[in-house]
């Protein structure tokens, strides 16, 4: 009995009872969900159909999509239970939380810093994955989110020259093979992978090998999707569909249309993950230094997202212009382009969008003092890139939510980055105003899961 207990107890040390309460909470919401409408619906269908999982997936290949590895799993997980999907769901969502720990908190510091990343992870919306059917939407985002994160760590273990087990080597590279099977976190690992492989050669005149085996991994996987015929298939199909005239515009107008259209998403959703990444910043800044320079870069994006997001319903009483802008600004088209650039009301998205995110960037570099070794600052890019490259997909508005996935966990690293930068400040002054922090961003966690349980039993038969 004093073993077990033993055990029972180990099993929670170094921070790890978080990233259990973390699946624990995850299941309790997933419990509740069946997944058999929109897209999960129609798998179904498939399956019953008497088609081989196999001969399905082909198909599909030359007719649809790269996704292969993905839409096989899906169909397994159906064709054998939901419950299996709830099971994986929150295991996934587990390793998500595990990996983030794991890639940015120190072994020393999990203990009393996981309990805090818990309430940060909560603040995503998980009602989004709900876009196309629970099952389908999570599979296609949350799923290669936490292997794509998994896949990562190794990057961390060679950079601190820490021994990867025998094990470990195959669990690693099976995670990025599935998670670069989407396209977003293909991207993010082929240039987060050729990017260390760079600065490690840099730093120690010598590369890893298991650098190199991701890496071609990342780079296959990435050639994979350009290739599949089934991709220009869907493409074409989905512009007639959805955006009749996406080819006429040329790469800057599809930043553009990246850029306005991920800041548009942020404000209509009135997003959490994005308020309280403004917030953290401007307060850090606001606490630190005494430029007004400096103060007033870090204010911008909490303003925005305040006048034209939170308060809108009261700033629209008292300012029915901003308004207007706030229509503007949400509308999906692609707001800056050659037909219409002679009109100067055109060009305020694209300012809007490039004035906060540039904002944000340079208040991160602030708090992180150098650009060298400022993990915070490569989190946001990579996490913003990510969005911003849906402007080349004729489904940049109809994934809107669902694809922001990995920006929103990307603010979510940011906002914790910045969090344990502020522990290490000791004026007493600064304690207080981090413990308030700290307690909003624990009320909003809150608030969020509360909000997601709700959704989930109010829309479930």
């Amino acid at each position: 009995m004093e073993k077990f207990k033993e055990k029972i107890k180990n099993l929670f040390k170094n921070g790890r009872g978080a990233i259990i309460a973390l699946f624990v909470l995850h299941l309790i919401v997933t419990i509740f969900i069946t997944p058999n409408r929109y897209d999960d619906e129609w798998f179904i269908d498939q399956i019953a159909s008497g088609q081989s999982i196999l001969a399905f997936a082909g198909s599909r290949y030359f007719s649809w999509t790269s996704r292969l590895l993905l839409e096989i799993t899906e169909c397994f997980v159906l064709k054998v239970s939901k419950y299996l999907w709830i099971l994986i769901e929150s295991l996934m969502v587990a390793l998500a939380g595990y990996s983030v720990s794991r890639l940015f908190i120190k072994k020393e510091e999990r203990a009393q810093n996981n309990a805090m990343l818990l309430f940060m992870l909560l603040l995503y919306p998980f009602n989004s994955m709900n876009g196309s059917g629970w099952a389908t939407t999570t599979i296609v985002y949350m799923w290669p989110l936490a292997t794509c994160l998994f896949a990562l760590i190794p990057i961390r273990k060679i950079w601190d020259e820490e021994k990867i087990k025998f094990w470990e080597y195959p669990l690693y590279s099976i995670a990025l093979i599935f998670a670069a099977n989407q396209e977003q976190t293909s991207a993010i690992l082929l240039g987060t992978y050729i990017l260390f492989t760079i600065l490690m050669i840099i730093k120690n005149k010598k590369i890893h090998p298991y650098m190199i085996v991701q890496t071609v991994l990342a780079i296959a996987s990435i050639v994979f999707i350009l290739t599949c015929p089934g991709n220009y298939v869907r493409k074409s199909e989905e512009a007639t569909r959805l955006f009749k005239d996406f080819e006429m515009y040329n790469v800057l107008d599809k930043i553009s249309l990246g850029l306005t259209s991920t800041m548009g998403i942020l404000i209509e959703k009135r997003n959490l993950v994005y308020t309280i990444l403004s917030l953290m910043v401007a307060v850090y800044v606001w606490s630190t230094y005494k430029e007004k320079t400096y103060r007033v870069v870090s204010i911008i994006p909490i303003l925005t997202i305040a006048v034209l997001g939170i308060f809108q319903n009261t700033t629209s009483a008292m300012f029915p212009f901003l308004n207007s802008t706030r229509k503007f600004v949400i509308e999906e088209r692609v707001m800056l382009g050659a037909s219409n650039c002679n009109n100067l009301l055109n060009v305020v998205p694209l300012l809007l969008a490039c004035t906060n995110f540039i904002c944000l960037a340079l208040s991160i570099l602030l708090i992180f003092k150098n650009l060298k070794n400022n993990i915070a600052i490569l989190v946001f890019l990579v996490g913003l890139a990510s969005k911003i490259i849906l402007g080349f997909s004729p489904t940049v508005f109809s994934s809107a939510e669902r694809s922001t996935i990995f920006f929103e966990f990307a603010m979510i690293i940011v906002t914790f980055l910045i969090w344990q930068e502020f522990t290490k400040k000791t004026e007493k002054n600064d304690k207080k105003i981090l413990k308030r922090m700290e307690v909003i961003i624990k009320i909003a966690g809150i608030l969020q899961y509360a909000n997601v349980l709700m959704c989930v039993l109010l829309t479930q038969k």
